[in-house]
Order: structure tokens, then sequence, then C-alpha cells
């Protein structure tokens, strides 16, 4: 049974309840009633007298290397694209770079398209 979770990944978001109230409402608690403590993040059970604490383990969650990999560069390649559009608002010569990458971009994409299109038919 798993008792606590930890966050391993810096893109990944876990929300846990903050609530130390049972699933339903009850004006008091009954023996053998469970709850999920958010703020201890641990499994309880009502003896009759008080709430304890389950045993288990811990549970880990993350991405995979490669995924924060491509998180990453993705992140910073945003970046870089919105500092060259802030140039280029105020200056000319970063303005046709960039619309001179947008066409070599599409250029590479249809250039892209037609060798994938030759490759099947020539073979």
């Amino acid at each position: 049974m798993i008792n606590s979770f930890t966050q391993a990944s810096k893109y990944i978001t876990a929300y846990m309840g903050s609530t130390n109230d049972p699933y339903f409402s009850m004006s008091a608690p009954s023996a053998g009633m469970l709850r999920f403590n958010g703020d201890m993040r641990q499994l309880e059970v009502y003896d009759g007298t008080s709430w304890r604490t389950m045993g288990g383990t811990s549970a880990s969650v993350s991405l995979a290397p490669d995924a924060e990999q491509a998180i990453e560069w993705a992140i910073n390649r945003m970046e870089q694209e919105k500092e060259w559009y802030k140039l280029a608002s105020n200056n000319e010569a970063v303005r046709i770079a960039l619309e001179q990458l947008e066409q070599a971009l599409t250029r590479l994409e249809l250039t892209t398209i037609l060798a994938k299109e030759y490759e099947q038919t020539s073979s």
C-alpha cells in the first residue's frame, strides 16, 4: 500500500488533498474508517479512539530522462524565439533574418515531403 507520494520531476505537478476529513461526512468517525491525511501525506485508519497511520511504502513519479530533455529543449527554444521576435520588432536586420529563416523552414518541409514521396515511389 502506498502511504506517501514524492514528486520527482519539476515537470510533474501533483496535487494532494489537504484535508484530514474522511471521504464521507459523519458527525464523528467510527472505528475502521479510512482517510487520507493530505497534510501528512499518509493513509490513516480510525481505531475507535484515534487516527493511526497505516504502514506502507512511498511512491515516486517522474518523467523519463528523454522526456525531461525534450521539455528543456522546447522551453529554451521558446525563450530564444521570444527574444528573436522581440529584437525583430525594433531591428530591421533581425526581422529580415527571421523572414528568411521562416522561408527556409517552409522550403525544408516541402523538400522533405517530396523526398519521402520520391523514396516511396522509387522503391
